[in-house]
């Protein structure tokens, strides 16, 4: 009975995915899962069964275009000037503290 069963974290073991990818699933009908005390169970079927979503994050090692390269320049040096306005606009005079005497040795 034990082995038909299997917990959320065993299932993010078999499947190579992670907690919160299992517990979406179950919450979108896609993976079945009892309620058992507070603590999910999955039968092992449909773990075996179950497809996980690909990735749907930026793809990593895509290398940028020159144009793209060109853009984010760009866009750069343009928030470079912005930024450069704004602080021109609200910089004040530096503050200058008087320093405190140093103690006198008796």
């Amino acid at each position: 009975m034990q082995d038909d069963y299997l917990s959320a974290t065993q299932v993010t073991q078999l499947k190579g995915v992670s907690r919160n990818a299992v517990y979406k699933a179950i919450q979108e009908g896609r993976l079945a899962a009892i309620l058992i005390a507070d603590h999910v169970a999955i039968p092992r079927e449909a773990a075996l069964a179950w497809t996980p979503k690909a990735r749907t994050g930026r793809r990593q090692g895509i290398q940028a275009t020159e144009e793209t390269k060109a853009k984010m320049a760009t866009s750069q040096r343009k928030r470079w000037q912005q930024r450069k306005v704004q602080m021109s606009e609200t910089d004040s005079p530096p503050i200058i503290r008087p320093q405190a005497e140093p103690p006198s040795l008796p």
